[in-house]
């Protein structure tokens, strides 16, 4: 794992700064281009982990490496979030270096694309979309190229390849680590941008479900503790709002856990409770879903569910490949994921 100090060194800033811009620290005063450099270098020097787990690749993986790279094809990445935005939640900045990284490996010119041109998508070979397009546009890009993965959208009735995280499996592991601990009065903090979210239920994502769920089947359920923001962002701005909020409402009446609906919330989370004197862990455990490469550097360190986030990247570039090599069914491939326990979560008192 690398450490606060290595990424100071490879970025060329001080210490003191990487923590506070990894703590999405708002009182300091830093250049966007700073912080992107930070993240982007956390990011780069935390890709390693699953990559030293799985060094034997299977034989369509190992065929692919050795693929020619004398034809010089192209990939075009579109992305949902600006630049900007991709750093209030670095969660695809995480998918699209696993995108840039497998591409290059197996010999792909590398596109960025700004916006929806049919010139510009059709002088590609292959199309990727990171991030929750609405289902109109997800349509346009199909229509525009015949070869598009999408990575990270949930519309299940569109005849493209995608790729995803098994977001259920996160949050009942998430939950199931919390009942563990001997917590029953857990809250949910989180939100969905419904527009860009396919479903029948009243809500829409995997994770706000299962927590419902399963808090309803353990009977621990309550109505004050599930705080959900329809049509709105998942950055840390957002969760310490509505941390802020939910103190009000629950005044002494605290649960005794929360699980944020990403990373970047249960930052937010945390810098509220922490501003009111709230101690983490001790008083209130707090639990994210994704674990950026950035969590383990909050204070306290963030227990979370990873995401592989970088390999749902390189699964999307492959997917693109195979497709391009030999079309056939539209595939829909979930990743699994992983359970992380770091210092955010305790017994309760």
């Amino acid at each position: 794992m690398a450490t606060i100090t290595d990424i100071a060194q490879a970025a060329n800033v001080s210490i003191s700064t990487v923590s506070r811009v990894l703590n999405y620290d708002t009182t300091l005063s830093v250049t966007e281009e700073t912080k992107r450099k930070i993240f982007e270098t956390a990011e780069n020097l935390n890709y390693t982990k699953y990559k030293a787990k799985n060094k034997k690749r299977n034989s369509q993986y190992a065929e692919a490496e050795l693929a020619e790279k004398k034809n010089e094809r192209s990939i075009g990445i579109i992305q949902w979030r600006t630049d900007d935005e991709e750093l209030e939640d670095i969660y695809y900045m995480s998918i699209r270096f696993g995108v840039e990284k497998r591409a290059a490996e197996l010999g792909y010119d590398i596109i960025k694309l700004s916006q929806i041109d049919e010139q510009s998508i059709k002088a590609v070979d292959g199309l990727l979309a990171i991030g929750k397009f609405t289902q109109e546009t997800l349509q346009q890009l199909q229509q525009l190229h015949p070869n598009l993965c999408v990575i990270g959208s949930n519309f299940p009735l569109e005849d493209y390849d995608s790729v995803n995280t098994d977001f259920g499996q996160a949050t009942e592991l998430a939950l199931t680590h919390l009942f563990e601990l001997g917590h029953e009065k857990i809250a949910f903090i989180g939100a969905e941008e419904s527009q860009n979210l396919h479903g029948y239920r009243r809500y829409k994502t995997p994770t706000t479900n299962m927590y419902l769920d399963m808090m309803t089947s353990q009977h621990f359920f309550k109505e004050e503790y599930f705080i959900l923001k329809e049509n709105s962002r998942l950055d840390v701005k957002t969760g310490e709002n509505m941390t802020e909020q939910a103190l009000k409402e629950w005044k002494k009446d605290l649960p005794t856990a929360i699980l944020a609906a990403n990373d970047a919330f249960a930052i937010g989370v945390i810098h509220t409770l922490t501003a009111h004197k709230i101690k983490v862990p001790e008083e209130v455990s707090v639990m994210g879903i994704n674990d950026l490469s950035i969590s383990r550097y909050v204070s306290p360190p963030l227990s979370t569910v990873h995401a592989f986030t970088e390999e749902m990247g390189e699964t999307g570039v492959m997917t693109l490949h195979e497709r391009l090599e030999n079309p056939g069914v539209s595939r829909r491939i979930f990743l699994s994921t992983e359970l992380i326990i770091r210092e955010s979560t305790a017994p309760p008192r």
